[in-house]
C-alpha cells in the first residue's frame, strides 16, 4: 500500500533545518585547506598577516584558528607572509584567511559530534544572528532564489562567488569571523570532550516534531511557505527550484534557532551531534533522510 502524503504542519522544523542546510552549503562550502610539508623549508618573512590585517575581530579568528587547528594556522602565516612580500591586498590577505576558516568545517566536522548542548545552539543562534542582519538590510540573501541560483554553480564557480561576498571589514566579514570563533570552540570543546551521545530515537523526534508544530501555529505566513516546499517533495529538480526561490531563508534561520531553542538539553545535543558533522562535510543526501526519518514518524 502506498505510504500516505504526511501532513503539512509538521513540516516546519524539516523544511526549516533543511534551508538553513542549503543555505549553509552554499554560503561555506569551500574546499578543505592544505596540510603543510616537514619537507618544505619556508625562508623567514618579516611582516605577518595580523600585522596586516590588525582588527580584533580577524585577530579573534585567527588566535581561535591556532588553538583548534595549529598546522592549518602555520600554513596561513606562511601563505599571508609571501603574499605581503609580494604586495597583495587586504581583500586578497582576508579571503585567505577565510577560505583557512571556513575549510575547518570538513576538518573538524567529526569532533563536532562531542560538541555540548550550549555549544551547538551557540552555533546555531550565532548563524541565525548573521541572517536576521542580512535581513534588517533586506539583503538578496534572504531571497530563496539567490540560493537556488547558488546551487546550480559547480565549486570552481561557487568557491570565488562566495569569498567575494565578504570582503575585508564589512558587517558580513566581521559577522563570519566572529562566528568562526565560536565554531571553532565548540570544535576545540569536542575535541578535549570524551563524550558520546546516543543515536536520537523516537522521543527526541515526537519532541522535535512537536515543537515544529508549535513554531507553525505562531508564524502562519512562514508556515505557507514551508507548506509549499512539503508539498513539492519527491517532485522535479526544476519544480524544488522554483518553490525555494519563494521562501525568504532568513525567517527560516530564525525558525530554527526557535525550535532548537525550545528543546530540552539533551534532546538538541542528540539531534546536533547526529545532524551538524554531516551538514559542515555537505553530506546533504544524509542530512535530508535523517531530518525526514525525524519528522515523518511511522
Amino acid at each position: 500500500m502506498a505510504k500516505a502524503r504526511p501532513q503539512a504542519g509538521l513540516k516546519l522544523g524539516l523544511i526549516s533545518l533543511v534551508l538553513v542546510t542549503l543555505a549553509a552549503l552554499s554560503v561555506f562550502s569551500l574546499r578543505p585547506d592544505p596540510k603543510p610539508t616537514d619537507k618544505v623549508f619556508y625562508p623567514p618573512l618579516s611582516k605577518g598577516l595580523l600585522d596586516v590585517l590588525d582588527d580584533a575581530s580577524t585577530r579573534g579568528a585567527v588566535e581561535a584558528l591556532r588553538s583548534v587547528a595549529p598546522e592549518t594556522h602555520m600554513t596561513l602565516d606562511v601563505t599571508a607572509k609571501r603574499a605581503i612580500k609580494d604586495g597583495t591586498t587586504e581583500d586578497v590577505l582576508a579571503q585567505l584567511v577565510l577560505e583557512a576558516l571556513f575549510g575547518q568545517f570538513q576538518a573538524q566536522a567529526l569532533s563536532l559530534r562531542a560538541a555540548n548542548s550550549e555549544s551547538y545552539q551557540s552555533i546555531i543562534a550565532g548563524f541565525s544572528d548573521g541572517l536576521g542582519r542580512l535581513k534588517s538590510n533586506q539583503s538578496s540573501w534572504c531571497e530563496g532564489s539567490t540560493i537556488a541560483a547558488f546551487l546550480t554553480q559547480n565549486e570552481d564557480e561557487l568557491v570565488p562567488s562566495l569569498l567575494s561576498e565578504f570582503p575585508y571589514q564589512s558587517p558580513q566579514y566581521e559577522w563570519a569571523m566572529e562566528w568562526m570563533v565560536t565554531v571553532l570552540s565548540a570544535m576545540k570543546e569536542g575535541q578535549e570532550s570524551q563524550r558520546r551521545y546516543a543515536r536520537p530515537g523516537a522521543r527526541d523526534e515526537a519532541v522535535l516534531q512537536q515543537e515544529g508544530l508549535a513554531l507553525g501555529s505562531e508564524q502562519w505566513a512562514l508556515a505557507l511557505q514551508i507548506a509549499a516546499f512539503a508539498n513539492a517533495e519527491g517532485t522535479s529538480y526544476g519544480q524544488m527550484q522554483e518553490v525555494i526561490a519563494g521562501i525568504d531563508v532568513c525567517e527560516l534561520g530564525g525558525a530554527v534557532e526557535t525550535v532548537s531553542a525550545r528543546l530540552p538539553r539533551d534532546v538538541r545535543a542528540r539531534i546536533w551531534a547526529d545532524l551538524m558533522p554531516e551538514i559542515m562535510v555537505g553530506n546533504t543526501p544524509y542530512v535530508m533522510y535523517r531530518v525526514t526519518d525525524y519528522f515523518f514518524i511511522g
